[in-house]
């Protein structure tokens, strides 16, 4: 009961700062697509804010590189001037095996280094290869918004706060 209690404050406390803010930096989204199962499901609810500050492993609204009009939400898997490889479902990063105990792995395999002023994003649900592994490593610019918390369903309330 503490706990529903103290997510309702935190998550009054989010309405507030989006009000406040005239919804410029604070955004409301509902998640429309399986491509971050199981992290986040179908009609799920996130607040996103603006950022910059992108780490790895943050959650991110990005515009598709292939059609600037639909909004997709990815995981930063890769930073700038980074090499990628992914072998059998498995990501290493300059040569170091990424833990990522949030995804459903795929056999795919490949390997590609990051320009500067870009990211490489990657599905949880790596099945779905709508990410980088298909369009490349995306330019900072098409990253819009930065997840911090879901707030719907209440009862999967979570806030994503990235300390890496």
């Amino acid at each position: 009961m503490i706990r529903i209690i103290r997510n309702l404050i935190i998550l009054a406390i989010v309405f507030g700062i989006g009000y406040l803010c005239g919804n410029k930096e604070v955004r409301f989204y509902t998640i429309t697509s399986s491509g971050m199962e199981p992290t986040f499901e179908l009609g799920d609810k996130v607040i996103a804010i603006k950022s910059d500050l992108i780490k790895r492993k943050d959650i991110v609204l990005i515009k598709h590189p292939n059609n600037n009009k639909e909004i997709i939400i990815r995981r930063i898997i890769g930073l700038p001037g980074e090499k990628i490889k992914m072998k059998k479902g498995d990501v290493y990063i300059n040569n170091e095996k990424l833990d990522e105990n949030y995804i459903e792995k795929d056999n795919s395999s490949y390997t590609k280094t990051i320009p500067y002023f870009s990211y490489f994003v990657l599905s949880d649900n790596r099945k779905m290869q709508d990410d980088s592994s298909v369009f490349g490593p995306i330019e900072n610019s098409l990253i819009l918004k930065k997840v911090i918390v879901r707030y719907w369903p209440i009862k999967k309330f979570k806030i994503f706060i990235n300390y890496q």
